[in-house]
């Protein structure tokens, strides 16, 4: 196998809960020597729980694995020191302070590219480095109210709802990769780093996307469908006589086979219903016709019929039902890390499938401070007295 693509790259992690966690988690699979630098309490995710495996968290476990855990006081000249030295030998900072906050510190990207020119420093904030709200602090939940998504999520009649992940987190970690990965491009061009200012509320409103093209080319607000989609009918989920499934049907020649199997042919050549418009149009007409023939059989005899006839149509899995599935461990999805106190940690696995530089699982989310002696030695040079000596005087642990 190849190295993987990114083991040539240091990455120093000061970001802490999910955005930029789940950033970095990415890149330490790809193979980077991610370094997460806590302060003494830890990443308050540490204590996000229940549930727990013996002492950590399960919401810190999911996005800090494959990388070395410091623990350095920031509030200490010596601890400024560290971090400093640590960012010249670093290819990539990644921080989620509140904006100005690392600069009181000589910590922000002004401060450091002067003695590490090839530093690509990434800010992941709520509304960003600039603008009227750059101030504000930003939690998934407040930025999917403010940026728009839950006032289309959630049942016509009900209250605005947010998604049941936190998918602005998610996104914005995502796009913060992706910002990195072309900055590397870019350095190994012009052998400069630059900074990378990345915000949940940016984010939140690119992942609006066709919602988003609707509402400015109409000028219209988007409604509340539930499970239902804005321009495709059938799209949602539907009963059956002893549950629900999900049904998307995404083109004509698939509403057709769709009135053929529910033995209503007729559907598919009303002037209302045979185009996808039509349909749209009166979803009000067509959606309680189908879902009335839906409710003569279950939800399992429904699943076998449609994907027979190539309709594309899935349960509604609860977890337990997911994670046993077989797709999920042919896919490599579930995997199992070796904790030294846990004991075997079950994980989400990465959805990144490389053939020839595949991702690869190394080390088991750090405990606080786990790796803070062996990073100050090999890293950075100091002696077991020095590093003794720091532990001693609380400016490391």
């Amino acid at each position: 196998m190849q190295d993987q693509p990114l083991s040539d790259i240091r990455v120093m992690d000061m970001s802490r809960v999910l955005a930029g966690p789940y950033c970095t988690m990415i890149m330490g699979d790809l193979g980077a020597d991610v370094i997460k630098v806590e302060p003494p309490e830890g990443d308050e995710t540490r204590g996000w729980g229940p549930p727990f495996l013996d002492t950590e968290s399960a919401y810190y476990l999911c996005v800090n694995r494959n990388k070395r855990g410091v623990v350095v006081n920031l509030k200490t000249e010596e601890g400024k020191t560290i971090l400093r030295e640590l960012a010249r030998q670093s290819d990539i900072l990644v921080e989620n302070f509140r904006p100005g906050t690392l600069r009181r510190f000589g910590l922000d990207f002004a401060s450091l590219r002067s003695n590490n020119p090839r530093l690509i420093y990434c800010s992941i904030s709520g509304f960003g480095q600039t603008g009227s709200l750059c101030d504000r602090p930003g939690y998934d939940f407040m930025i999917q109210a403010m940026g728009g998504l839950m006032s289309f999520t959630g049942e016509p009649e009900g209250e605005p709802m947010k998604v049941g992940v936190a998918v602005t987190d998610i996104i914005a970690g995502l796009y913060a990769v992706i910002a990195i990965q072309a900055a590397l491009q870019v350095r190994e061009k012009t052998g400069v780093g630059q900074y990378i200012d990345i915000s949940l509320f940016d984010s939140q409103l690119a992942w609006l996307v066709n919602v988003g093209s609707n509402f400015l080319v109409s000028g219209s607000l988007p409604k509340r469908y539930g499970n239902a989609h804005a321009n495709i009918v059938p799209y949602q989920s539907f009963a059956t006589s002893d549950g629900y499934f999900a049904l998307a049907v995404g083109n004509d020649r698939q509403f057709q086979r769709l009135c053929n199997l529910l033995g209503h042919p007729e559907w598919s050549i009303d002037t209302r219903f045979m185009t996808n418009k039509g349909r749209v149009d009166y979803r009000d007409d067509l959606i309680p016709l189908l879902q009335a023939a839906l409710l003569a059989r279950p939800a399992e005899e429904w699943l076998a019929a449609l994907e027979a006839a190539e309709i594309p149509c899935g349960p509604i899995h609860t977890l337990d039902k997911v994670f046993a599935e077989p797709q999920v461990t042919e896919r490599e999805m579930l995997i199992g890390m070796e904790h030294p106190v846990t004991g075997n940690i079950a994980m989400v696995g990465s959805p990144l499938k490389m053939q020839a530089t595949p991702v690869s699982y190394r080390l088991p989310p750090p405990r606080l401070g786990e790796h803070t002696s062996q990073v100050l030695k090999d890293v950075l040079g100091y002696s077991d007295h020095q590093v003794q000596d720091m532990i001693n005087r609380k400016i490391v642990q």
